[in-house]
């Protein structure tokens, strides 16, 4: 098994960081009484689905 890249250390990183980061948009949420328009995953979700296809892409590359 090869090394882990810098890449797919900052994918996991930032996976984490968004897991934490919809735990306190969860807990936010729940004082509104209004509807939560979440315009911060337009820029959230395209990112961190980048890193994990390069990741991947890493992954596969390195067993061939």
């Amino acid at each position: 098994m090869k090394k882990i890249t810098k890449t797919q250390v900052v994918t996991i990183l930032l996976i984490i960081g968004w897991m934490v980061w919809e735990y306190y948009v969860w807990q936010w949420s729940k004082t509104e009484v209004g509807a939560v328009i979440r315009v911060d995953l337009i820029f959230i979700v395209p990112i961190i689905l980048i890193m994990v296809i390069i990741s991947i892409l890493q992954l596969l590359k390195s067993r061939k």
